[in-house]
């Protein structure tokens, strides 16, 4: 019993390499969805999933664009097999809002704290035309559209909520 014991205590100890290596973004209206980045080794690129109660549905990459700079995303299908080509979603530029301002356009003596929000515009329209099939009972944009689909569809449109430790991918906010 006090092995037992023992042994629970000591790997309570070791922390867990999942949680402290993500953060998450949620959506302001839709919860169950959520972007998951994973925390590397390179500051200005954060890659992960968008989740759906918790499941990958698709993959995510944000970062900054070399020369003027700007906050970019991309979003593209997970791939069930290796040598499948990648299949684009979505990507383009990303606005930052801090409460109602513009987190980069905003001179600093109008700046106001606020919440931080992160929207990803051409997600909602890459994602719709990614439900098309050839039969029109399973199509996503049509008949076969599931409950995932329109909350992914519906958080697509919005604003995502950083984490605290995700905050660091809102590139252009202020203190």
């Amino acid at each position: 019993m006090k092995r037992l014991l023992l042994t629970s205590f000591l790997l309570g100890l070791i922390p867990s390499a999942y949680a402290a290596d993500t953060c998450n973004f949620v959506s302001e209206y839709y919860p169950d969805v959520t972007i998951e980045v994973i925390n590397g080794e390179y500051n200005s690129v954060g890659r992960g999933t968008i989740n759906y109660k918790d499941k990958p549905v698709l993959n995510f990459e944000t970062g900054i664009s070399n020369g003027y700079g700007g906050q970019y995303f991309y979003i593209y299908k997970i791939k069930k097999d290796p040598s499948e080509k990648q299949v684009s979603i979505a990507s383009g530029p990303v606005v930052n809002i801090i409460g109602t301002q513009s987190g980069r356009g905003t001179p600093k003596e109008y700046q106001k704290k606020g919440r931080d929000k992160i929207m990803f515009p051409r997600f909602g329209v890459g994602y719709y035309y990614s439900l098309s099939t050839n039969d029109s009972k399973t199509d996503g944009r049509f008949g076969g559209r599931t409950t995932e689909m329109n909350k992914i569809l519906g958080a697509a449109e919005g604003f995502f909520i950083p984490s605290k430790r995700c905050e660091r991918f809102i590139y252009y906010g202020w203190d």
